[in-house]
């Protein structure tokens, strides 16, 4: 049996047996990818003054406008009290506001505030250089397929909804 055939079949066998079977275990791949992206990550960003949370923060609230704790901490892939403290640090900076919604008085909403729009738009060129390292020498039709595979990995994972 060749190698090849020897990692395919053994997909749910049991634990790799060896470096290359753990190479083409897909778990421990995005594990070590986004261990590595968010170490360096945080690095470059300490030179914009902010952390990933931060910045993951930033723009999902550039995207979706106004979101709660909970829904900023789902989006933002942070713990619940991790991301209440960082809005409550970035409060305190001035990078964004909480809100009483206007539908629902009971709802505390999270706005983002001009300087924190600023901090977004200045910070993301740091982004988009540590991406394209990552990405570097690797033909966008690849970058498309590697895109569209993790969505639907991320997609069997959500919860089924009955």
């Amino acid at each position: 049996m060749s190698r090849q055939s020897h990692n395919e079949n053994k997909r749910f066998g049991g634990p790799p047996q060896t470096t290359e079977d753990l190479h083409h275990h897909i778990p421990y791949l995005v594990n070590r990818l986004a261990s590595s992206w968010n170490a360096e990550q945080n690095k470059r960003l300490g030179t914009c003054g902010i952390n990933s949370v931060t910045l993951r923060t930033l723009s999902v609230l550039h995207i979706h406008e106004k979101l709660t704790v909970n829904e900023i901490a789902a989006l933002a892939f942070a713990e619940q009290s991790t991301a209440s403290r960082a809005i409550d640090a970035m409060v305190t900076s001035g990078l964004v506001e909480r809100q009483i919604s206007d539908q629902d008085l009971r709802r505390r909403e999270v706005v983002l505030t001009d300087a924190g729009r600023k901090l977004l738009d200045a910070s993301w060129p740091t982004m988009d250089e540590h991406y394209a390292l990552m990405t570097r020498d690797i033909a966008a039709e690849e970058i498309a397929v590697c895109g569209r595979v993790l969505l639907r990995m991320i997609e069997n994972l959500k919860p089924k909804q009955s």
